[in-house]
């Protein structure tokens, strides 16, 4: 092929480039009412209209109602008539058990990132590696304990680690480890013990996000760190960890959210309320188990609570975009 040939088709590629970008700034330019037509619209939304039902019926709507309810003294049943505006949120203030509640998710969320994103993530490295041999069934092992309910997990450990009869303290003791039972759901075990056995269930979920991440690194990189000489621990701490650094923190952040939000493992294991209440379990309580219902108070601790978790959520989108950057 000619030279001039060339030439000709750099420059019909030059004029099909600029073309559609011109036309692709004139759509840009008309507003969204004039670039959709009219049966276009209708599709629009007739698509979007289930989302937005669903999204209004139990996201927005529930919000709102939180709201609403945690201005009044309400039971649940009668109508909304006694309005004691910031009333409940003063009392929620001054009340001990609601602070106790908070300190334990913050200690239980806190505690559960430590201990599961290290250790999934170690499992994930171990098994994107290419010399271990059965890997399919190494992740469904660690991924198999997702599957259990969370109420059926609380009654297994209940008797495996019950003090007179477990399995854990009878092994414990058979072997010579511990000269006599512990109880690990008393008051000074509980906790750590809620927190591995969560750890235990939804440690398969973030193995499969840190080997998601983990494809993110090109090979290349890889190569070139053993040609310099590194070894597997600097291949981690200089090239796979600066790699995967953003969405590391949105599994950080993910994770301590979502352990915010216990309650379902809290409620299933027979431990003192004392020390393993949480703040779902304490709005649980106040609305629907004991009574007098406070149905306003409660929905007040739901507030407070859930500015807590915005807030936790917008730090992670600073850290994000700073990652990023």
């Amino acid at each position: 092929m000619s030279q001039a040939s060339l030439n000709a088709d750099e420059t019909h590629s030059r004029w099909a480039i600029w073309r559609a970008r011109q036309r692709e700034k004139r759509i840009q330019s008309i507003p969204y009412n004039q670039r959709v037509s009219g049966g276009t619209r209708f599709w629009v939304i007739a698509f979007l209209a289930p989302f937005l039902l669903l999204y209004i019926s139990f996201t927005l709507w529930p919000l709102l109602a939180t709201i609403i309810y945690s201005l009044f003294e309400w039971d649940g049943s009668r109508p909304l008539t006694e309005f004691v505006g910031l009333e409940n949120y003063r009392s929620l203030i001054q009340n001990e058990i609601f602070w106790s509640s908070f300190r334990n998710t913050l200690v239980f969320a806190v505690l559960n990132t430590m201990i599961k994103l290290p250790l999934a993530l170690f499992i994930a490295i171990l098994l994107t590696q290419r010399w271990v041999w059965l890997k399919r069934i190494f992740r469904t092992v660690f991924f198999a304990p997702l599957v259990v309910p969370v109420a059926m997990a609380g009654l297994i450990f209940n008797f495996l680690l019950d003090p007179a009869f477990g399995a854990v303290n009878d092994a414990l003791t058979t072997f010579g480890i511990v000269d006599r039972p512990i109880t690990f759901l008393g008051a000074r075990y509980a906790m750590i013990s809620i927190v591995l056995i969560s750890v235990w269930q939804i440690l398969g979920q973030y193995m499969i996000y840190w080997m998601a991440a983990l494809q993110n690194v090109p090979e290349e990189l890889y190569e070139a760190a053993e040609i310099d000489g590194a070894n597997e621990w600097q291949k981690l701490i200089y090239v796979t960890l600066p790699v995967i650094r953003p969405i590391a923190i949105i599994i950080l952040f993910l994770s301590f959210v979502n352990a915010l939000k216990v309650f379902g493992l809290v409620v299933a294991i027979n431990a003192p309320s004392a020390a393993t209440r949480v703040v779902s379990s304490f709005i649980y309580n106040q609305a629907l188990s004991e009574p007098p219902f406070r149905y306003g108070f409660a929905s007040a601790a739901a507030v407070l609570f859930g500015v807590t978790v915005l807030i936790a959520v917008s730090v992670q989108g600073y850290f994000v975009r700073k990652a990023r950057d």
